[in-house]
């Protein structure tokens, strides 16, 4: 890998890399060291990808011989992505990986002077003080898309428009770039000299409280500088297309939008909303946008004159009153000071997750793709997310090698991907919990703790995710029931009508409904269903509970039935379903439920490989067992170990066979997932997680728990209530989702999900900690794994499977 080191407060070149696919060397000489090795060596070479203008397409060229780097200060690096092509040139990120052994770093660069930093390139040169270390909860896919426009926004608000970084509260606090820059008049470059030394008066510099408008928000630029602006308590208009942008707008903070669409009214609207006391704005988009912006900031009264930075132009007539700015960004560049200012702040903002860089869309191709990511581009054919192209051999950017399936953006858009991942009849299915529908105190998410989590539970959230899930191969989603908060939940949204608005925005998911028996009359739920399932095309699924929260039944009136009882009850719900939905006269004389000749029509959508909507149904019990052998198409299993998997469905199975239906019920489990690039970060999560225990709301869980055990009379009961005495810490993640052991890197959970799939299980049921990103990680990291794996004949060897990785579920707990 990459080796460099420090030496004299300089970084120093690298000794050597490691020889990559086709033997091919990326080599760097170094000063007078090893020479006689060297000389041995390959000559270098690399790709290259550069435009000769302003318009024209752009030129690969290969097998170029990499740059050297200099002895002042500057690094080489071999980079694994690109992103924002569709910005100038000198707008293009640069991304490295090693500042120091082990850690990934990445590069911004915006230093159009110099081609050996300014062209689409596997190979660059770039300072050590212009490198930032990459947080671990980064991943450089989204890192690629920010670099460059934190710099231009750090840069071009804190000393073209004074803003005071370091006025910024607690842990947010950062440099006051410009009082550092005029300290060091001699190391600016001379044609910034006029803008880093007299631009904006000390005194008018912004306080908080102060509107700040931004033209052109929804660029990369333009995000950042929003947060930026926050975090030291500006009120923010952003002008952008909300039609598209709006809800993430609406998520960092914004707290006025306009619509960019008419530039009189939004012009009007900044007056108004100002008071006419706008004195600060940003444009990212052109000279015409500038002007319209200017005029805004016009408007303004007081006396105080007010200030416009143009990103890409600025308006050709000026105005009295409106003092125009460039960005000064040789500065980061030229002065090591600023540069490692900016850095080191941007390292802490996003370790802390005080700054989050835009959505992304991958695309694949390297070098070669470019070209058709900017058509795509200009074909407004991708919009609201950032494009990156990978570049190179190296598999840094991930621990896993998925090379038999590479994921394209346009298969990954037409649901080719999908497919290709899906292909396979054998294959385990993926489906997740579609989250917050209850939320596990006011931030929401699947642990009760007080961790952060990036995880939402509107309606707009779920669909991004359940769009994002269905065309990186999951196949299922599950919405989940409650009718109070219980354990912090404070908010739930019915599953059964969330179920059809997900099914609404989707094409491929079949997303489960959960129902209660006693609240849900079989009658009226077989209806609904029905109904959704002929709205989808044949994607609805049910999934029956039996309920375990007394409150929750008392609450609404409900009679709280022993477990045994609550089990019966749900035997004759799933089968008045089944009943309903496949018999033109369906009859019942149950102990609950009782039906003379009722005629459902329309009935839902009947195909050979489903004839009904699915039903699944889960619990531990005696009784729960007995219910899905007579009835499920699905028995959900909680997380559990080894031993513990393998008597479930041999017990399962064997109840099948004995009413008849062996062979038609298959095997679902829960597991949460933590996916990092090492076992030990996953593991640093998990105990972050239940370091973080809610423990007021896990004690009224306990409670209910407790509540549930007692009205159990039949043993094996659910895992967790056959122990009062359960840790605090395995209560945080529900249905024992931590004790499925999907923690660790993507090629251990990988290979854990085969040792699964062995034991006779057809479907993962996921949960993740930030549904944001990790949805579509997972897709990317994992599933094509499982897919190459499956491909090689893994996952059917019971014994070699737990020849392999047996040992991780011996152990009773996590």
């Amino acid at each position: 890998m990459l080796q460099i080191s420090r030496q004299g407060g300089d970084i120093e070149k690298q000794s050597y890399i490691d020889a990559y696919e086709h033997n091919k060397h990326f080599t760097q000489e170094e000063t007078k060291v090893n020479d006689g090795f060297r000389q041995h060596l390959p000559k270098p070479e690399y790709d290259n990808f550069r435009a000769y203008g302003p318009r024209p397409e752009h030129s690969l060229k290969r097998k170029i011989c990499t740059p050297d780097a200099r002895p002042d200060r500057e690094i080489w690096v071999q980079r694994p992505e690109m992103s924002d092509p569709f910005l100038p040139m000198d707008h293009w990120p640069r991304l490295c990986r090693y500042r120091s052994e082990g850690r990934k770093v990445f590069g911004p660069s915006t230093d159009h002077r110099n081609v050996r930093k300014a062209a689409f390139e596997e190979c660059i040169i770039t300072t050590d003080f212009k490198v930032a270390r990459l947080p671990r909860n980064l991943s450089t896919h989204r890192a690629a898309t920010f670099g460059v426009a934190y710099v231009s926004a750090f840069v071009g608000l804190g000393i073209s428009l004074g803003f005071k970084y370091a006025s910024a509260e607690g842990e947010r606090q950062g440099p006051d770039i410009l009082s550092i820059v005029r300290s060091l008049p001699k190391e600016i470059p001379r044609d910034v000299q006029e803008e880093c030394l007299h631009g904006i008066a000390e005194h008018e510099r912004p306080r908080k409280g102060d509107w700040f408008a931004i033209w052109g928000a929804s660029s990369n630029t333009g995000l950042a500088a929003v947060q930026l602006a926050k975090l030291i308590g500006l009120r923010v208009i952003a002008v952008a297309d909300l039609t598209r942008h709006g809800k993430r707008l609406v998520d960092l903070g914004v707290d006025v939008q306009v619509d960019r669409n008419d530039p009189s009214r939004a012009i009007a609207i900044i007056a108004n909303t100002t008071n006419h006391g706008l004195k600060f704005g940003l444009d990212t988009i052109g000279k015409e946008t500038a002007s319209y912006l200017q005029e805004a900031l016009n408007r303004s009264r007081g006396g105080q004159q007010a200030h416009l930075v143009g990103l890409t132009g600025l308006p050709e007539e000026k105005v009295p009153g409106v003092k125009q700015h460039i960005v000064p960004i040789q500065v980061f560049h030229t002065v090591p000071t600023i540069g490692e200012q900016a850095m080191d702040w941007l390292e802490h903002l996003l370790a802390k997750e005080f700054l989050h860089p835009p959505d992304i869309l991958v695309a694949v191709g390297g070098l070669e793709s470019v070209n058709g990511v900017l058509d795509d581009v200009k074909n407004g054919a991708v919009s609201g997310r950032r494009i990156v192209v990978p570049v190179g051999n190296m598999e840094l950017n991930r621990p896993i090698a998925a090379d038999s399936i590479s994921i394209n953006k346009c298969d990954v858009e037409n649901f080719q991907h999908a497919d290709k991942l899906n292909a396979d009849s054998s294959r385990i299915k993926f489906a997740w919990v579609f989250i917050r529908y209850w939320v596990p105190n006011l931030s929401g998410g699947l642990v009760v703790s007080k961790i952060k989590q990036r995880t939402k539970w509107d309606l707009d959230s779920n669909t991004r995710y359940a769009r994002t899930a269905e065309r990186y191969g999951f196949e299922y989603a599950l919405t989940q029931v409650r009718f109070m908060a219980g354990y912090g939940a404070e908010n739930q949204h019915e599953s059964v009508s969330f179920c059809q608005a997900l099914l609404h925005h989707t094409e491929r998911l079949r997303v489960m409904a959960a129902l209660l028996p006693g609240p849900w009359n079989p009658a009226v739920a077989a209806k609904q269903i029905a109904s959704i399932d002929q709205y989808s095309k044949g994607r609805a699924a049910v999934n029956i509970v039996s309920g375990w929260f007394k409150t929750e039944f008392s609450s609404i009136g409900q009679w709280w039935l022993d477990h045994g009882a609550r089990c019966r009850r749900s035997r004759e719900f799933a089968a008045c379903l089944k009943g309903i939905w496949t018999q033109e006269q369906f009859n019942f004389d149950g102990d609950f439920y009782q039906f003379r000749d009722y005629p459902l029509k329309p009935k839902p959508i009947s195909r050979p490989d489903r004839p009904h909507p699915e039903i699944f149904q889960g619990g531990n019990s005696t009784e729960a067992r007995e219910n899905a052998a007579a009835l499920s198409d699905y028995y959900f299993m909680n997380g559990n170990t080894l031993k513990g998997f393998q008597d479930q469905i041999r017990d399962v199975r064997e109840r099948a066979e004995a009413h008849g239906r062996a062979g038609q019920v298959k095997f679902a489990v829960n597991g949460f997932i933590i996916a990092r690039e090492t076992e030990s970060e996953a593991l640093q999560v998990l105990q972050e997680i239940q370091g973080k225990v809610d423990k007021e709301a896990v004690d009224a869980l306990a409670q209910q728990v407790k509540a549930a055990v007692t009205s159990t009379r039949t043993k094996p009961a659910m895992a967790s209530m056959e122990q009062p005495s359960t840790k605090i810490e395995e209560l945080v993640q529900y249905s024992d989702g931590f004790r499925t052991k999907l923690i660790g890197t993507p090629a251990q959970i990988a290979d854990r999900i085969m040792l699964i799939k062995s034991l006779g299980v057809d479907m993962l049921l996921t949960a993740f900690l930030h549904y944001d990103d990790e949805i579509q990680r997972f897709g990317e990291q994992v599933i094509p794994l499982v897919r190459k794996l499956e491909a090689e004949g893994r996952g059917k060897d019971e014994a070699y499977e737990i020849s392999l990785t047996g040992d991780v579920y011996r152990a009773s707990k996590q």
